[in-house]
Order: structure tokens, then sequence, then C-alpha cells
């Protein structure tokens, strides 16, 4: 199934089993929101993140009866493959007794190939056949559609700002619609013109100086660990600090494929506004000094580390490992 047949299929129906994969991590969890509102209550919500998947113990709520009536959901966010014999098992549970749901989140783990992601996906979604059991593929929103959906949020909240200026704050988040989609909820009590200055203001940790020095340390191929030890003591939050990196670095691969595409520079049409003449040099100059299986690597390293918060994993620990690993690949 495809994103716009759960669209349809959502008006009318609630599956009792449903997988969820692919590469739109925001519709991955949009549709998942979505179903668990349309399902039950909050209360009546079980959820196992990661490494906390127990096979029994999911199996066993499932098998369960509630003695007022309600309906139950278990809810998994994994990365990594569930066996066929036990998928078959837990939808059959759900099936036996249709006031329990299966919702099934299953993200890409860096650690295997997208081909390896793509294989695990295709065994998973054989299991979830039979009735009132659906599996369902995402792709990434196009910039047309994550555009779209930020300019409904804003017409919803009532904002004042245009679609060039919602185009710079996904390009903030690093084309990431979810974080973009929160970010512009800062807003919702603004009764003026939303501008850039404003998006820099509350969105964007770039006008900080130890950040700054921390990115081009990063570039220049200098010492970052003492700079991160200094953003930490001002408490700088862990996701802030990879949204910002992350953001960065999408900028900079934006501008280095439309120079190999198009041969040319034209910022403006490749972010959606023109920075500074100094801003604009210093992002042609490092968006052009790094490779493309640099991107690729450094791109797959933010994902790891990006994955490693949502699993609940020490948070040092993460900044560190991460920042080496980019060390390594800009070298």
């Amino acid at each position: 199934m495809r994103r716009q047949e759960l669209e349809n299929f959502l008006k009318t129906q609630t599956p009792n089993a449903t997988l969820l994969y692919g590469d739109g991590v925001f519709w991955i969890q949009h549709y998942a929101s979505q179903i668990a509102k349309q399902t039950t209550q909050p209360e009546n919500i079980s959820k196992f993140y990661f490494g906390e998947y127990d096979y029994a113990l999911v199996l066993s709520l499932l098998g369960q009866s509630s003695l007022f009536g309600d309906r139950t959901l278990v809810i998994l966010k994994i990365d990594k493959k569930i066996s066929k014999k036990e998928l078959q098992a837990l939808v059959k549970a759900t099936q036996s007794n249709t006031d329990n749901f299966l919702l099934i989140e299953f993200y890409h783990n860096e650690a295997r190939t997208s081909g390896e992601y793509s294989k695990d996906c295709k065994e998973m979604a054989s299991a979830f056949n039979g009735a009132g059991a659906i599996e369902v593929r995402f792709f990434k929103p196009s910039l047309q559609e994550s555009q779209l959906i930020l300019a409904q949020k804003a017409k919803e909240h009532q904002l004042q700002i245009s679609g060039q200026t919602l185009t710079y704050l996904l390009n903030l988040q690093n084309g990431d619609l979810g974080i973009a989609l929160k970010e512009l909820e800062k807003f919702s009590h603004y009764n003026h013109q939303i501008t850039h200055k404003d998006i820099d203001a509350l969105c964007s940790s770039l006008g900080n100086l130890e950040f700054d020095d921390l990115l081009k340390a990063l570039l220049e191929k200098k010492q970052v660990l003492p700079i991160y030890a200094q953003l930490e003591e001002e408490g700088l939050d862990e996701m802030e600090l990879l949204n910002a990196i992350a953001s960065y670095f999408y900028r900079l691969f934006v501008i280095f494929a439309h120079m190999r595409i198009s041969g040319n520079i034209d910022l403006k049409e490749i972010l959606g506004y023109i920075p500074p003449r100094h801003i604009a040099e210093r992002y042609t100059r490092e968006a052009s000094s790094l490779r493309e299986w640099q991107y690729q690597h450094i791109f797959e390293a933010l994902l790891d580390w990006r994955l490693a918060i949502f699993a609940g994993k020490g948070k040092a620990l993460n900044a560190i490992i991460a920042l080496n690993k980019l060390q390594e690949i800009l070298r």
C-alpha cells in the first residue's frame, strides 16, 4: 500500500495490524500518530522502543482481553528486522482478538545498506496479510510536499510568513519536515510578518560564536572536542547541535549538487534566498571542497547520531563519537 491509499483507507477503517516503513521518516511518524489517535486512548497504548522489543511480552499483551472492553494498542519503534514467524504470530493475535491492535514503525538502521533494509522490509511486509492487516511504504516528502505542508500549518496558526521564508526554515532544518513543523510552532503567537531574522533568532544556532567555531574547525580539520566541551557547558541541547550541524552540511550539499548538475551557482534559486556576500562566498568555497562520497558518509554519521539519541543512549558519548566520525570523513 502507498501513502494515498492509506489516506483513503483511514477515512473509513482502522487497521488491526500495521507496518509502516521506508525512507519517509516524517510520514511514518505522522501516520503512526494518526493511527494511534484513531485506535484508542493514550492510557491504553504500550510502547516499545528499538532494543526494548520482547516477543513474548508483546504476544501476551495482544492475546489479553480487556475487562472493560477497551481497545489495546501496542506500538513498536524498531530498526532491526523481526522474523516473519514472530510477525505472523503477532498479526494472528490481533485477528483473533479484534480489540487489540499492533502498530510497527520500522526505520532504516544505517548499519545496514539500503538494499538490506529493502529486503528486510519486504520480508516483514509479507507477514501483514489477511483481515485488518496492512503494510505501507513511504518515500521522503518532496520539496513541494514539504512546502505545502508548512504553508498549511502556517495558515492553521494564522501566521504571516512568505513561502520563501518557509523554504529558508526548511533549509535550516536539513530539509527535515518534522523538525521544521515543530520550529514553526514557536511563532504561533506572532502577530507580525515573520522574517529570516526571526527564524535565525528562534530556530538557528548559527549565530552562536562557539558553534560557528566548531563548524570551521570541522571543515578546516582542527580540534573540535574542546569547542564541543564549551558548548556543553553552556547547556546546548544535543539535538539542537545535531540539527544545526546537519542543516549546515545539507545546505552545502544542495549547493554542491546544483554546481554538479548545472555548472553554475545561483544561491537564490538553490536556497530560496540570497545570503550576504561573505556568507555566500563561504558556502560556495566549503561546498566545492567536499566530494560526493564525503557528503554521503557525513549524512550516514549524522543519522546514526540521531538514532542513538532516539534510543536514549549516553548523551556525551553520542556527540563525541559523531564528531570523531565527521573529522575522519573530512580528512
